[in-house]
């Protein structure tokens, strides 16, 4: 074993928001237009040990092949780590390099972010930081960014790890969730790629989460294969039926949506871990492995699929009847039904027990989403006074929609989009957020349907026979005009009545 301690100082510039997207795509080029600057100073103490651990990264093996196409020349690339912890052993199923909109390209594709500089790229950070929140938001439950990874220009005999603050990276990921998250215990990875060798080597980073001036990094190596295993990956798919809820009223003046907001989330949370959850119509002991479980398939999309089902014992009384998700606001009222669906990718590695915290997290994390989007929706709606009695405002949520990236495992991002909205947009920008090209993954919206599916399965009228159009149409002018001969004899009666009496 070998552990070498390290201290340096660490200046790191910080530039104002209004110029850091100008900046941003010009990393290839000397900065050496004006611009304002803040030097921050840091005491920054890092330690490296050789000491191999037990756990492992297991790596789809196309990955290789993706790190090897993002080698330009003698430049730093930063990206994201995707994928799930099961036990101590790290699973990633993508790799997704930071991309930016160029300065000075008009076609609008993004351009791989790249730095010219270690020092660049250490200074640009918080913009790495940023993009990564973007592939957060795509992220099924139980799927996480589980680091980074740097392509870099020198030999991986001489280089120590890239000392970027993790302490940044972990607070802008976990600052701005959706719904209140326990804290995972595993570390990050940090995936280091030289472009010199074509060669890898992957460390876990264990830092203190303290906020203070002196912060301590401990970089420790861990093995890593690249392999193939496309079998090693299920979706556990299924829905959770808000119907099934008991009733949920909270009262109250007019409320901040946010509070409202929070309120619903408590509950349905402590719903959740109220009910029992089923794998193929059977409720399992939690060791129970993911890969003794039989799959099944939903179409061409999505193979190696579980089926889950939420069970919950409920009072089948006369306020079962009535039962949802209610939500009162002085004197409106927000009423939740129907089915919200679930798609959650998980390694077969896993038992029950890992499946049903993957579950759990990935029905609050849609419900929190579609959540948000609804009640940013009602903003409008908010100072709209119903001087007449009860007016009832009534909002299609928006809908789920996958994005399955199709080279190595098959794995389901998920997306949203409201009746009207074009998918096909959503799957564009995720392609962009996690830098997959359109051959590489497809849009699968069969999930939710919903209304739609009702609309589309009525009969077309231009297809249906001209006779019988044309029948109906005379049928109806007859009477109506009958109704109007029957009218003006009437008026003509009272008329005459009038002159001659």
């Amino acid at each position: 074993m070998k552990t070498v301690k390290c201290f340096y100082f660490f200046f790191q510039k910080k530039f104002k928001e209004t110029d850091q997207e100008n900046n941003l795509s010009k990393c290839y080029s000397d900065q050496d237009q004006p611009i304002k600057e803040i030097m921050h100073f840091e005491i920054i103490q890092f330690t490296f040990t050789s000491e191999k651990m037990s756990n492992k990264v297991s790596i789809e093996k196309h990955l290789d092949s993706y790190l090897k196409s993002l080698i330009k020349g003698q430049l730093y690339i930063p990206g994201v780590i995707i994928g799930q912890v099961i036990g101590e052993n790290y699973y990633i199923v993508h790799l997704s390099a930071v991309t930016v909109s160029p300065w000075n390209n008009d076609d609008g594709k993004n351009e791989v972010l790249a730095f010219k500089t270690l020092n660049d790229l250490i200074a640009n950070s918080d913009i790495i930081f940023q993009k990564s929140l973007e592939v957060v938001n795509l992220l099924p439950g139980g799927s996480h960014v589980l680091g980074l990874f740097f392509v870099i220009p020198q030999d991986l005999k001489s280089i120590q790890p890239i000392d970027i603050d993790f302490n940044d990276f972990n607070n802008y990921l976990n600052g701005n969730l959706l719904y209140n998250k326990n804290n995972e215990k595993w570390n990050y990875l940090l995936l280091n790629y030289s472009s010199l060798n074509n060669k890898s080597f992957c460390y876990t980073v264990d830092f203190n989460r303290s906020n203070g001036p002196k912060r301590t990094t401990v970089y420790k190596s861990i093995d890593h294969i690249f392999g193939s295993f496309d079998n090693d990956w299920v979706t556990l798919v299924g829905t959770f039926n808000f119907g099934a809820l008991d009733r949920i009223n909270i009262a109250g003046g007019p409320k901040a949506l946010i509070s409202i907001r929070e309120d619903l989330l408590d509950k349905f949370e402590s719903a959740l871990s109220e009910s029992v959850c089923a794998f193929n119509g059977c409720v399992c002991d939690e060791n129970t492995f993911i890969k003794d479980f039989k799959c099944n398939t939903i179409g061409d999309a999505l193979n190696n699929v579980v089926n889950i089902e939420f069970y919950r014992e409920v009072d089948t009384g006369s306020e079962y009847k009535n039962s949802s998700l209610k939500v009162e606001r002085g004197k409106g009222k927000v009423l939740m039904s129907g089915l919200c669906s679930l798609a959650v990718p998980f390694n077969r590695n896993g038992t029950v027990k890992d499946a049903i915290k993957a579950i759990h997290e990935d029905a609050m994390q849609t419900f929190a989403i579609r959540l948000k989007m609804h009640l940013e929706s009602l903003v409008e709606e908010e100072s709209i006074e119903d001087k007449e009695g009860d007016a009832y405002v009534v909002h299609e949520t928006p809908r789920r929609i996958l994005i399955i990236k199709t080279e190595g495992s098959k794995f389901a991002f998920s997306d949203y989009a409201f009746p009207g909205e074009d998918p096909q947009v959503a799957l564009n920008v995720a392609g962009e957020v996690l830098h997959l090209p359109e051959g590489k993954m497809e849009l699968y919206n069969e999930l939710e349907k919903g209304r739609h599916a009702y609309y589309e399965a009525l009969p077309d009228i231009d297809s249906s026979p001209p006779q019988d159009i044309n029948i109906a149409t005379s049928n109806n002018n007859i009477l109506i005009y009958l109704a109007w001969a029957a009218l003006i004899l009437a008026i003509l009666a009272y008329v005459l009545k009038q002159i001659f009496v």
